[in-house]
């Protein structure tokens, strides 16, 4: 299970097709089919049902894949409070004085 996968899986339900969604994350579609079935064998559910030219997500595939979206807004969250943390000069500057002045 990987950030990559969860990124295929949302692309897929957001988009409903295998082509615009592997453009949608610079893959090929062969590369995304790929993710998206070992993901779906590595949780042991089926997460989309594959109709002709339309994919749709299975009731266990819309709560996957809002978990995943979850967890990929958390992650950009990480990685913004990371970059926070390189500035020295970002966050709060304290100020010691004594009381007589």
């Amino acid at each position: 299970m990987t950030l990559t996968e969860f990124r295929y899986i949302v692309a897929l339900a957001q988009t409903r097709h295998f082509g615009r969604a592997a453009e949608r994350c610079y893959v090929s579609q062969p590369t995304l089919s790929v993710g998206v079935k070992k993901l779906e064998e590595e949780l042991g559910v089926v997460l989309f049902e594959r109709g002709g030219s339309e994919v749709t997500l299975t009731p266990v595939g819309e709560t996957v894949v809002e978990q995943a979206q979850r967890i990929l807004e958390e992650t950009d969250r990480l990685k913004q409070l990371a970059q926070q943390g390189r500035d020295p000069l970002a966050g709060p500057l304290r100020l010691g004085v004594i009381f007589t002045i």
